[in-house]
């Protein structure tokens, strides 16, 4: 009789154990299935520089510190169209910013930056400039206002070039 009694609640217990893995299985499927988990891992990827961009923006950030410019408060953002926008404070400075623009392709590009920031390479308002730096489908802008306006455009200016080459190249690009 304890004998069966031990036999049932073992069994009731595996079936629990089977049934409860068996459940959160499913909810991991489920997430592979309605691309909830592709999802997720995109976003993290990209947020945490881990993704396709990862490496170019860690070499991004290493090219400014070379000149004395810690990038900081990293910001991600992705529109509908799949460009996407890296934003960082110069030395902590809400001030002096770097934003780094990715676009679908160079059409894209110049469609953007003219909508963004104007026709011209140079944006100046009386508070602030904007400098752009194009190259294919890639887009680095330095913004700066205030007291402290064009703190940083000789070191930019420097730099700019370099990391825009580090941009990975798609597929369909054929170097120029």
């Amino acid at each position: 009789m304890v004998n069966r009694w031990a036999i049932g609640l073992l069994s009731f217990s595996l079936l629990a154990v089977i049934m409860g893995c068996t459940r959160d299985a499913a909810k991991e499927e489920m997430k592979k299935y309605n691309m909830q988990a592709y999802q997720e891992g995109n976003k993290e990827a990209k947020t945490e520089g881990s993704g396709l961009n990862g490496q170019f923006l860690n070499t991004m950030k290493d090219l400014f510190k070379d000149h004395n410019i810690r990038l900081t408060n990293d910001t991600y953002a992705e529109d509908d169209a799949g460009n996407m926008s890296y934003l960082y404070r110069m030395n902590g400075d809400s001030s002096q910013l770097i934003t780094v623009h990715i676009f679908t392709d160079e059409q894209a590009r110049i469609n953007g930056i003219k909508e963004l920031y104007g026709a011209g390479g140079l944006n100046e308002t009386g508070t602030m400039d904007n400098m752009i730096f194009a190259q294919r489908e890639a887009a680095l802008v330095y913004t700066s206002a205030g007291k402290k306006k064009d703190q940083y455009t000789e070191q930019v200016k420097k730099v700019a070039a370099d990391v825009l080459n580090q941009l990975p190249r798609r597929s369909n690009d054929k170097p120029k």
